[in-house]
């Protein structure tokens, strides 16, 4: 049964007139009939009774009017959907970051894309790298950015940008102003930590283990797992942390927290942008990804 038959039947049903009905349809009146005909045998029913006032559907016609017209009004929703679809506009995307970047970065990004693209309804997920794969994985996001390396077999990966991660106390903290510790004073400092998962914690894991240091040698007072509130916890008092530039640069800037520094401890990572291996990318994810090309961090 294909959707011009459908189409002529019910032009003719309503108007009540093979002519008035081609005419809709823009084809010929015998070209009406014979698509008629051929949906009548089709269906294996008479669809029209002819009479001297035109034509009247029959009780199986009545039947197919309304199944007919939810079929093309479905088919012109469809259509308008798919359109909006191919230009971005009336639709919705889903993406993540990684704690960092999902806090400091994508608000930047998605506030640039309401700018060109209004039509663009974002979702924003944030939770740790791990987090942020798996729902990738699971196609719950289109794109993510993440701060940890990538499975190349699962994802496909691109280098967004660098963050620098410090080692960073209050101030007055009796560590500031030095640019001289060594990594064996941190044993006996108190340390707070992000939680497993986490992008910082894995590039930092990696740095120390090159000095021979493990997690479990440190004394680790807490484990956060938000980088505000580590922030919050290193302003308290609570320890020292290794947290990201990003998420200091205004304490710094105001004197509440100061760099530590650790000359053999020099930790930086990639942010990257990672979409599932094989998938294609909507309109939508593609404006957004134009939009984190142009932002400057």
């Amino acid at each position: 049964m294909k959707i011009k038959k459908l189409e002529i039947f019910v032009a003719i049903a309503t108007t009540g007139s093979f002519s008035k009905g081609a005419e809709i349809a823009c084809i010929s009146q015998s070209t009406a009939s014979q698509h008629i005909a051929a949906l009548e045998e089709s269906c294996g029913v008479l669809l029209f009774d002819r009479t001297g006032r035109g034509v009247i559907p029959t009780e199986a016609g009545k039947i197919l009017i309304v199944h007919a017209q939810q079929v093309i009004k479905a088919l012109k929703e469809t259509e308008q959907a798919l359109l909006r679809f191919r230009q971005a506009d009336g639709v919705e995307l889903t993406v993540g970051g990684s704690t960092i970047p999902g806090t400091y970065l994508l608000p930047i990004a998605i506030a640039a894309l309401r700018a060109t693209s209004p039509g663009i309804t974002v979702t924003a997920e944030i939770g740790d790298s791990s987090e942020i794969l798996a729902k990738l994985t699971e196609e719950r996001i289109e794109i993510g950015i993440v701060g940890t390396t990538v499975d190349d077999k699962l994802f496909t990966s691109e280098p967004l940008s660098h963050d620098v991660i410090h080692l960073v106390a209050r101030k007055g903290h009796l560590w500031s102003g030095r640019t001289d510790v060594h990594s064996t004073e941190l044993l006996s400092e108190p340390i707070i930590m992000r939680e497993k998962g986490s992008g910082t914690t894995a590039v930092v894991e990696s740095a120390l283990r090159r000095h021979g240091i493990t997690t479990s040698d440190l004394m680790v007072c807490t484990t956060i797992s938000s980088s505000e509130a580590m922030k919050q916890a290193v302003l308290a008092g609570c320890g020292v942390a290794f947290i990201s530039e990003m998420a200091v640069r205004e304490e710094l800037k105001q004197g509440t927290l100061v760099v530590i520094g650790l000359p053999e401890l020099i930790i930086t990572r990639r942010f990257s942008l990672v979409r599932k291996k094989g998938r294609t990318l909507s309109p939508a994810a593609t404006a957004f990804l134009h939009v984190l090309s142009q932002i400057k961090i």
